[in-house]
């Protein structure tokens, strides 16, 4: 895969050999080009929208206190892994389709395949880590407080990244076999398949099991306050169930949201795993004519795994009344420090040009006694 000459596309060249004879083999390339701007376009936005996007996800949640709580500290960790795909594994990707050759060819390869896998699978167990704590909230609220506390919450997504790490590291050692001439950093075929099983299958099981379990627990809970409507008669009861009801539709909210953002998840990234889980394990499950498609599909690919990041704030706007709160006074800030940096240089200018215009009156004084004396001289004289 290269870019084409004019620079308007991602060329992808393959060469397919058969034999015509015995002695000699004749060879037909077939090539498809994809355009290059819209797709570096779609790719910039991205980032610039998951940088941004992130960033105030992040400050949103040091800011806010309502959002000072342990489920929160896992979106943090979702925005960490979310702000690197787009500050690092979008742009790598972009700059990796320029700079092919050279010296800064193999870095940069490096870069956006280590921080593409990483980005991804920190996403994915901080989405298991959320899950779990969801779990535990709905299905022992007593006893949620004493299990789910902050510093296990803490202790688990550092184990997540620790691992996340440990194995996006592990494709730079060099093997036997391994002779990459792209990138340093070449996945082998029984670290694909540990990775999937490990970092991909069995996270989505556990999000899958919790969220199962979290449905039919949220349906007999509503089947019990709508029993409960009908038998009450009492004021009092009334409003005690009223609090309970709303804290129950703030918590089933909670788990729509995150639903929301998983179900996001999985449609942007399954496709990515599953495909370079069958380039590894099973090369020949692609036809033969697919070589030639290949370079559009993995561009296509990566676009859809990096959507899910640039989703994630937008969700969470739309879904949660305190992060759509944080970010409007986020910006009404940075709004306000903006147009008070603008009038204090308005005003520095204006000052200076005021100063600038003022005549020095010791000149003009000078000038006007000089011009007094020449004038009697003259009548003197005539």
């Amino acid at each position: 895969m290269g870019m084409h000459q004019e620079g308007f596309y991602w060329q992808s060249t393959v060469k397919m050999y058969s034999n015509i004879s015995e002695d000699e083999n004749a060879s037909t390339t077939y090539e498809v080009k994809m355009p290059f701007i819209p797709m570096v376009g779609i790719l910039v936005v991205q980032s610039f929208g998951t940088i941004v996007g992130n960033v105030l996800v992040c400050i949103a949640i040091y800011i806010q206190p309502n959002l000072h709580t342990v489920t929160y500290c896992s979106i943090f960790s979702l925005a960490l892994a979310d702000l690197m795909a787009g500050m690092i594994a979008m742009p790598s990707y972009i700059a990796k389709k320029f700079i092919e050759h050279g010296p800064y060819a193999k870095f940069v390869c490096d870069a956006s395949r280590f921080s593409y896998f990483i980005s991804g699978y920190a996403s994915i167990l901080s989405l298991s880590v959320i899950s779990v704590e969801r779990l535990v909230a709905v299905k022992n609220p007593l006893a949620y407080v004493n299990v789910v506390t902050r510093k296990r919450i803490l202790m688990a997504l550092v184990l997540i990244w620790v691992d996340t790490l440990v194995v996006s590291l592990l494709p730079f050692i060099p093997l036997p076999g391994s002779d990459s001439q792209e990138c340093n950093y070449e996945p082998t075929w029984w670290w694909s398949v540990m990775v999937i099983v490990s970092n991909v299958i069995v996270p989505f099981l556990v999000i899958v099991l919790c969220y199962l379990y979290i449905y039919f627990i949220a349906r007999t809970h509503m089947q019990r306050i709508k029993s409960e409507r009908k038998s009450v008669r009492v004021s009092l009861t009334n409003k005690r169930i009223g609090a309970k009801e709303r804290k129950e539709r703030k918590e089933r909210k909670a788990n729509v949201t995150i639903m929301i953002v998983i179900g996001v998840f999985v449609v942007c990234w399954f496709p990515s795993c599953i495909y370079y889980f069958l380039q590894k394990v099973c090369p020949q499950c692609f036809p033969e004519d697919f070589t030639a498609s290949r370079g559009i599909i993995n561009a296509l690919v990566k676009i859809l795994t990096f959507t899910s990041s640039f989703c994630n704030p937008i969700i969470y706007c739309w879904r949660s009344n305190d992060f759509r709160n944080a970010f409007i006074k986020i910006l009404l800030r940075k709004s306000r420090n903006l147009s008070a940096s603008f009038r204090s240089t308005s005003r520095s200018s204006a000052k200076g040009n005021s100063s600038l215009m003022k005549p020095k009156p010791n000149e003009d004084n000078t000038k006007d006694v000089n011009s007094l004396k020449n004038n009697n001289e003259k009548s003197t004289e005539i």
